[in-house]
Formats: C-alpha cells, structure tokens, sequence
C-alpha cells in the first residue's frame, strides 16, 4: 500500500496538531499510523509540542516515501538515509515540514521503532558484511579483541581505528600484503607519528600498534616476533594525584538529592551506586532488574568494562533506596533496566551519559569543583585503604585485573605517613 499525505492542511502550510490528526477524518494507511504513533508519543511522556514536532516529521517522512513510490512495508534504513542526507539538502516542501537534519533524525528513528514494534516493518536487520579485505581483516580483529580478550566497545573501537591507520599508512589503496611487514616499516610508522604526536598520545598508539600485530602473529598471518619490535616510548610523567572527595564533600553530594520526588529518589539511588559501589557510569546504567538479589543482597554486575561478571555486595542504605525508587519512582514500563527515564522518552534505559551528567550537575550545586563519576571511584578506594582493606579486595570490588592498576585508585594518605615516619638516624630530633 503506498503512503499518501495526511491531510491538505498540512500541503497549504497549516499547523498540524495531534490533536487535529486524531480527530479528523483519516481515510489513508498513513492517517491511522500517525494517529498511533501520537498516541504512543503521549503516553511515553512526551508534551503537547514534541508529539507535534514528531508527528509532523513522519507526515513529512510519509509523503516523501509516497512521492518515491515506496510501500511502507518495504521500509529499510537504506530509505530513512535517502530521506535524511538527499531530500532535506534539497527540500521544498511546505511548511510544517521540518528541515533540520538533526530533529529529523531522531524523529524518524522513534517512528521507525514505532512501525517495528507495531510489526508494521521488519526489524532493522544487521548492515551486510563489507567485501574490502581491510574492513574484512578488521572484522576479525574485532571478534578477536572481544571474544578472546574480552575488551569492551570504547577500547575495541580505539583499537580498530589504530588498526586501519597504520595499514592505510603502509599500503595506502594497494593491496594489503601482511607478509611484506618488516620490523623497519614498523619502526618507521612509529618514528613518523612521533614526530606530530605529544608525548602523552605516543603510549596509546604503541599499545594499539602492538596488540594488531599480535593478533596478526596469533591468526597465522604474520611470522612470530613482529609485534616485539614495536617501540616502547618512556613511561610517561607520573600524574598528579586526582582530586578525593572529602568526607564533608561527600555528604554534601549525597545530600543535595531531594528524596521527596521520583526523580530525587532515583538519582539519588544512582549516587549510591557510585559512591557505595564504585561503580562506573557505564555499569549503573546497564543495571537490571535481574541483576538485584535481594534474598543474597548482592549485585551482579555483566556490562562491565573488561566484559567479565562479579559479584559485589548491596548495602542496607542503598538497599533501602533503590526499593523506595521502585516503589515510589520509577514508572510503569516493559524495561528491565533499572534506572528508567521519567519524562519523555517515559521508561526507556538510562544511558550512560545521563549518569555523568546528573553527577555533574550534583558537583555543581555543591561547588564541588571536579567532574566525571571516577572521582568517586577514587574516594571509595582510597577510604577502604585507609580502613585496612586489602587491595585485593579492593581489586575485586572495582574489577581490576591487576593489583597495579588498583594502586592508582588507592592513594596513600602522605600526611598520615610522614607523622608515623621514623627519624633518619643521626637526624636532628
């Protein structure tokens, strides 16, 4: 069936309320789907203007698929695409349609979720597989840094870029011929990148460098002893101490999430799972449901930065506050996740950003003048130190592989090290 347009006052330029789409006369497929899609809109907590703006990005959507001739049971990404990069660079279509490619986008991307949850499409189904032998050899690549070293996204996508410049760097448009590395091109690599690079970002590109040419000597397609010869550049200055939250900053952020509100609750059981947990962002926002044991009290953590489950421990006060956000917070939704959105889009997954943020906005009303959440991670580290907690323990609770990157996060207290500090001998007392 192919889209038609919503209605004439839409083409003479008239503003389209959702209101008006539900109570006219809607004769075509697109009237009845639009007039679903509002509703929808509304009821995820969407206000009166946003589930106007959007509807009138799917009506401007919709007639231009009708123009195309597309049947909106055909519908693929590769239209929304067309759509979005070839028709609003050269839209004349009257007002109300929106012009913006950024509203745009996000409005079509809601509709079309709207169509495949209402199995009006088919679900979006994966992009084919690239038939360049670079975007193939990285492919692989990437299988092999999650399945066999369990990395996560962020680092898998460091590397890969890394990865396809240094080939592009050796071959260019040629054909990749692995079997012509020698350790002087390698070298080369590194010497020339040196010489734009600071100090600072030469480590991360060894360390990438070298983790794609063990791969390659791992799979067979390199002779053994390759990735030993990439350069090691000089450790890199030792940072200054990060900023530790004192324990009257502490209180303050904690404190300065108002309880009496749904969203003060939630945030506040989020804050909790920062500060009582040390947990990153990224793991309070891939917080279940199921992840919640409260017979164990326990949290099992799965979307964790190096791809491996543990356990941690739920303490009472922050027990009791995720169930009062349960109870009193968090809204009516098909989600398992945890932490939910209570405006629009109502009951969809927290991402991770949205954490940083409120943690952000909390330093702010608090004059604490840091930002990002792993300030809180190195105050957990730190008190548990000071309180006698091995840091094996502390390793395993923050997920750390080595006890060397726990030190970072556990400082040493110096003033508490030079009152206990023993006289040098002969020294003046």
């Amino acid at each position: 069936m192919k889209v038609q347009c919503l209605s004439d006052s839409a083409v003479s330029g008239e503003q389209v309320s959702i209101s008006a789409v539900q109570r006219g006369g809607l004769a075509c497929h697109l009237d009845i789907i639009l007039r679903g899609f509002g509703t929808d809109l509304e009821a995820h907590g969407y206000a009166r203007t946003g589930v106007r703006r959007r509807v009138q990005v799917a009506e401007h959507f919709g007639r231009w698929l009708g123009t195309q001739g597309i049947a909106i049971e055909r519908l693929s990404t590769q239209h929304v695409e067309r759509f979005l990069r070839c028709h609003l660079a050269h839209c004349h279509c009257p007002r109300p349609a929106a012009k913006d490619r950024a509203c745009c986008r996000s409005a079509v991307g809601r509709f079309v979720r709207y169509l495949q949850d209402q199995h009006l499409v088919p679900p979006s189904s994966p992009e084919p597989p690239s038939r360049r032998p670079l975007d193939q050899l990285l492919g692989t690549y990437d299988q092999h840094l999650r399945d066999v070293c369990g990395l996560s996204l962020g680092t898998r996508q460091n590397r890969r870029r890394g990865a396809r410049r240094f080939l592009q760097w050796c071959f260019g448009r040629q054909r990749i011929g692995l079997r012509h590395l020698r350790r002087q091109r390698v070298a080369g690599y590194v010497v020339e990148q040196a010489r734009r690079l600071a100090p600072a970002a030469l480590h991360p590109l060894c360390v990438n460098l070298r983790s794609f040419l063990k791969f390659l000597e791992f799979s067979g397609r390199l002779a053994q002893g390759l990735a030993g010869t990439v350069p090691r550049p000089a450790p890199r200055a030792v940072p200054s101490l990060p900023k530790l939250l004192q324990p009257e900053e502490r209180r303050a952020f904690l404190h300065s999430f108002p309880r009496s509100t749904p969203r003060g609750r939630r945030d506040y059981a989020i804050a909790l799972c920062l500060a009582e947990l040390a947990l990153r962002g990224q793991e309070v926002a891939s917080l279940t449901l199921d992840d919640v044991d409260w017979r164990a009290s326990t949290v099992r953590l799965t979307q964790t930065k190096q791809r491996r489950q543990r356990l941690v421990p739920l303490p009472n006060h922050l027990g009791r506050a995720i169930l009062s956000y349960l109870k009193r917070g968090r809204p009516p939704t098909r989600s398992r996740a945890l932490f939910v959105h209570l405006r629009a889009p109502r009951g969809r997954p927290l991402a991770a950003h949205y954490v940083r943020k409120l943690v952000r906005r909390a330093f702010g009303r608090c004059g604490i003048r840091v930002r990002g959440t792993h300030v809180l991670r190195h105050t957990w580290a730190t008190r548990a130190h000071r309180h006698g907690t091995s840091l094996k323990l502390i390793a395993d609770v923050l997920g750390h592989r080595s006890l060397e990157a726990t030190t970072g996060y556990a400082h040493v207290n110096v003033e508490e090290l030079r009152r206990v500090a023993l006289p040098w001998p002969g020294s003046e007392p």
